[in-house]
């Protein structure tokens, strides 16, 4: 049986081997900051000729190497670690990297000198400013939604006749806008499926969709915004409809429909339509009157159509009902064409 001894040359240059292959740079440098060693640096940083005896201005560039030293002498003093950022603009891009800086002491504990590791945090800086990006946008959203929902509050309040009949409606009006949220949620907020929103907002209150409700057009997908107003929208179309309208005493069909088309000044829009047609015309004899009042009459009449800078038609005659927004682009785009019956 044979053994093959490793030197110390070969334990050093699997090391390295090692280190490079983990995108790891070490320094060694004696009290007075002297470089004795250096292997792995990157290649991209403009060293010029590292040669032993040289310093950390060789290494670093002039807005870094002050500010390296200053670590180093307070690392000598105290005999403690730190860590340090920097960064180095090549490639048309800003690179990171973090400096560990050590003491290294003798048998009587006083320091001789510094190990530097110098490891790539690139990958680390790019989460943490996603993270960050995110964080600003979730505040956003957060505040945003808040202002929403105290605006419904206000509005519920307004036109509640009492305590108990303002918790109800107020609970219903959060729990929509809740489910609006899970499915915007649920897109990395990116937004929702207009007939998904429908669906998520009808199901709570009359579970699947019966035979007299259809869905047809352009599957939109809605924009976070566009999503939490309609989602708001479609669930007061829904309680009037169950009050007074198709889905309740008057009988007959809805039809939500959507058209992606272009405008005069050639620019696209959603035509977002939820028709009535009653079976009963008899039995809404206020129904235009009360669907345009209170709070239902607020929501679909001022506060969505402000919310997406969209115009709205609200018309209801004594056998049909149509609510109608155009939205612009800026809150939408368009899937492929739908129908359901």
């Amino acid at each position: 049986m044979t053994t093959t001894s490793v030197n110390e040359s070969d334990r050093l240059r699997f090391v390295l081997a090692g280190l490079r292959s983990a995108g790891v740079s070490m320094m060694y440098q004696d009290v007075s900051l002297v470089i004795r060693f250096a292997a792995n640096l990157p290649e991209t940083w403009p060293l010029g000729p590292l040669l032993e005896g040289g310093t950390d201005e060789i290494v670093f560039t002039p807005q870094h190497a002050a500010k390296v030293i200053q670590a180093k002498h307070r690392v000598i003093e105290t005999g403690e670690a730190t860590k340090l950022e920097i960064h180095r603009d090549g490639d048309q891009e800003r690179h990171w990297y973090m400096l560990n800086i050590e003491p290294d002491l003798d048998a009587g504990g006083k320091v001789i000198g510094v190990f530097t590791t110098i490891i790539d945090i690139d990958d680390l800086k790019y989460r943490e400013t996603v993270l960050k990006t995110l964080l600003r946008e979730l505040s956003h959203r957060s505040k945003n939604l808040l202002a929403i929902i105290q605006s419904v509050a206000s509005q519920t309040a307004r036109h509640s006749q009492g305590l108990e009949d303002f918790l109800l409606a107020f609970r219903n009006r959060v729990q929509s806008m809740a489910q609006s949220q899970d499915l915007v949620t649920a897109s990395d907020w990116r937004g929702a499926e207009l007939f998904a929103l429908t669906k998520s907002q009808l199901q709570p209150l009359i579970g699947d969709l019966p035979s007299g409700f259809s869905l047809k057009g352009e599957d939109a997908y809605l924009f976070p915004n566009a999503a939490l107003h309609l989602g708001l929208a479609l669930h007061e179309l829904t309680i009037d409809s169950l009050a007074r309208g198709a889905l309740g005493p008057a009988g007959g069909n809805v039809v939500l429909s959507a058209e992606d088309r272009r405008n005069e000044h050639d620019v696209s829009e959603l035509v977002l339509t939820w028709r009535e047609t009653f079976a009963n015309p008899q039995q809404t004899p206020e129904t235009a009157s009360k669907s345009k009042n209170g709070f239902s009459g607020t929501v679909l009449g001022r506060i969505v159509p402000q919310a997406l800078s969209a115009s709205v038609r609200h018309e209801t005659e004594p056998g049909f009902m149509i609510y109608q927004l155009t939205i612009p682009d800026t809150q939408y785009e368009v899937h492929a064409p739908y129908s359901s019956s």
